[in-house]
């Protein structure tokens, strides 16, 4: 299964892979939080928890991540489901396998969710894709721009491929279910064309896809791959995958499961299934 208490981003390690533009995986050097940083309008506050957008929010100027902020108060405080944390500044915004996110905090948007999906445990990798098409349908609400996802993690523009948008999902589990999941997305607000002045509403539109997502979860998991698959710019292409730990699987990428695997189809017909941990880097050939 997935990163539980870890996976998200296809090649942040590949510059570039078949016209898909991958921003690079480390935080630019002196990168600080600025005016921008704080534009979003929500209390500055610490660990104090207030209402919005009809669910309990915590706010941060500055944490080592949303996602560390928001499995700490999911578990040592049991924080309901839908409950979201913002960080303006974080110190470490990890990614599938550790990788970082480089936009730097003025140009981003950052948020984690917490969700208690009603999943037995061998399904929890559909964490990723509900995470991922709230992502694409959440931005593309806020920017009006035409957005895919594109397999494991990342989301981009469906004209350009340029990334606009990095997910992970945590998975928590407890006998034989998922306990929780920490749904953390991150976008480029400047590829969006949103600009620092649409943080708020791109925020507002995520937490309603999550809400959405969260509903389409409640049919089953395969409802959810089969809404992931309908915006899965990656599907018909040809891609070469490099494995953990250690080799490379070559084809067309075809299908995505309802537990995140995708299916890869090799010249010879052969079908193999790639789940989100075994991505080391992913490009199109």
């Amino acid at each position: 299964m997935g990163e539980h208490s870890g996976p998200a981003a296809q090649g942040p390690g590949a510059a570039e892979a078949g016209g898909v533009t991958v921003p690079p995986q480390t935080p630019p050097a002196g990168s600080t939080p600025g005016p921008k940083a704080n534009a979003l309008a929500v209390p500055a506050m610490g660990s104090e928890t207030f209402e919005r957008f009809g669910r309990p929010m915590r706010r941060y100027p500055v944490a080592v991540s949303t996602e560390a902020m928001a499995l700490a108060w999911a578990n040592k405080e049991d924080a309901p489901q839908g409950a979201t944390v913002v960080v303006d500044h974080e110190i470490r915004p990890g990614g599938l396998h550790g990788r970082l996110w480089q936009v730097a905090s003025t140009d981003s948007m950052a948020c984690s969710v917490v969700l208690r999906p009603v999943l037995p445990a061998e399904e929890g990798d559909s964490a990723w894709l509900l995470t991922a098409l709230a992502a694409a349908e959440g931005a593309q609400a806020a920017s009006g721009r035409e957005l895919a996802t594109w397999w494991p993690d990342t989301i981009v523009d469906a004209a350009s491929r340029e990334v606009v948008s990095a997910v992970r999902a945590e998975v928590q589990l407890g006998p034989g279910r998922v306990k929780s999941v920490i749904a953390t997305m991150r976008f480029d607000l400047t590829r969006l064309g949103l600009g620092v002045e649409g943080k708020d509403g791109l925020l507002e539109s995520v937490v309603q896809a999550v809400d959405a997502a969260m509903d389409t979860l409640a049919d089953g998991a395969a409802g959810v791959a089969a809404a992931y698959e309908k915006r899965c710019g990656l599907l018909g292409n040809r891609v070469m995958i490099r494995l953990f730990p250690k080799g490379e699987t070559r084809g067309t990428a075809r299908a995505v499961d309802r537990v995140a695997r995708l299916a890869v189809e090799s010249a010879s017909g052969m079908v193999e299934k790639v789940g989100v941990d075994q991505v080391r880097d992913l490009k199109v050939v």
